[in-house]
């Protein structure tokens, strides 16, 4: 299948590129001779990552800074960007966080701003992207969801089920637009190498956890988007994360939360001690 570089000059929007698997990502298809469009809300590191990626790749990169919890931000960065022109090619929906606390104990506003980012905002993104991709008989859309997506939640969090939710959208949007030349893909990485356990307050948690259950983010962009192109409906990245989505398919759910609770506590426990 040929790239960016032997086609016309295409042109991707990456969310929440300014670190982690955002912007592997958008390096990813800089790489590669796609265009970038980068979103996220932290405006002096998003221009960082962008004048890098300028610095490495003979592309154009646009910074959009935008808070998606403001449920209008994907529609202003689309009227920007058809204000001038430009067409969204290849989408990656990588926008996301995690909350500190559960729902019972998290402040209301931080639920509703978290359920906006991570169960809205991707949904309108692809609403404003895909049609005019699908006229043109060509597009790529990644959503990058999580190995979580497939086990139970931990007490109280909300993760594995807005992750879950994305995953089941993603093969319904692919079936939607099959035969068109649009890919939906849903990517789903286990633990990353990223600053994402660290603006959690959990980083020394993560660090307990075994070095092999890890990937670093380029593994997890290089097998997404290799799934894009071959327009696999899931990708689960790295085979310990394979192995692992085939151990939660056939084990009870009980069971697994009750493993997962020993889990969280030992290592816990070996933090303490």
């Amino acid at each position: 299948m040929p790239d960016a570089s032997t086609t016309p000059r295409r042109t991707a929007l990456v969310t929440g590129a300014s670190a982690g698997i955002g912007e592997a990502f958008a390096e990813h298809l800089a790489a590669r001779g796609f265009d970038l469009v980068l979103t996220a809300r932290r405006l002096e590191v998003l221009r960082e990552v962008a004048e890098g990626i300028q610095r490495r790749h003979d592309v154009g990169c646009r910074v959009i800074p935008a808070d998606l919890t403001d449920p209008e931000a994907p529609r202003r960065i689309f009227y920007e960007l058809a204000r001038d022109e430009i067409e969204i090619d290849v989408l990656v929906n990588n926008a996301g966080y995690g909350l500190e606390k559960t729902l019972l104990t998290q402040d209301w506003r931080e639920v509703a701003d978290v359920m906006q980012v991570m169960s809205v905002a991707w949904l309108h993104f692809m609403q404003l992207a895909m049609p005019s991709m699908i006229e043109r008989g060509w597009g790529r859309v990644a959503n990058i969801a999580s190995l979580a997506a497939f086990a139970p939640d931990s007490p109280g969090s909300l993760y594995s089920g807005i992750k879950a939710q994305m995953v089941t959208t993603s093969r319904g949007m692919r079936s939607a637009v099959r035969g068109t030349g649009v890919h939906v893909t849903a990517v789903c990485p286990g633990y990353t190498h990223t600053e994402f356990h660290a603006r959690l307050g959990i980083a020394d948690l993560a660090d307990r956890m075994p070095k092999w259950m890890w990937q670093n983010r380029e593994e997890v962009v290089a097998e997404g988007w290799r799934a894009c192109e071959r327009n696999r409906p899931v990708v689960v990245t790295g085979t310990v994360n394979k192995m692992l989505r085939a151990v939660l398919a056939v084990t009870p759910t009980g069971l697994v939360e009750r493993q997962m609770l020993k889990s969280v506590a030992a290592v816990r426990s070996r933090g303490r001690g």
